[in-house]
């Protein structure tokens, strides 16, 4: 980690996967017997919207999101939630990786020539 970084994050990056790993945990355990816990990506974006809009909701009438408040559901529990969300849903339809793009062809004229 970038050491100007390592006094502004609050966790470090193994604790917030051991949270986003324990709700991955914790979501299997609701499958529903039917479908097995299986969505396609659309369903999976459903429902990650509509926890986002459960944490819209609280950031928008809460004090911190209610995070600090209660010992109810913040902010930063759907958040975890649509995170492992994300994780279920790579799991299941896959888990493409971030590619690198080439910058070379954006730098350049219609014919490869940086000059035009």
């Amino acid at each position: 980690m970038n050491d100007t970084l390592k006094g502004y994050y609050k966790h470090v990056r193994a604790d917030v996967y051991k949270a986003i790993d324990g709700e991955r945990t914790y979501q299997d355990k609701w499958e529903d017997a039917e479908s097995r816990g299986k969505h396609e990506t659309g369903a999976f974006i459903l429902f990650m919207e509509h926890y986002l809009s459960e944490a819209r909701r609280l950031e928008s009438t809460l004090e911190d999101g209610g995070n600090d408040m209660f010992k109810g559901e913040g902010s930063l529990d759907f958040v975890r939630k649509v995170t492992a969300l994300g994780v279920a849903c790579m799991e299941q339809n896959g888990a493409p990786e971030r590619e690198v793009p080439s910058y070379s062809g954006l730098l350049s004229g219609p014919t490869g020539n940086p000059n035009e």
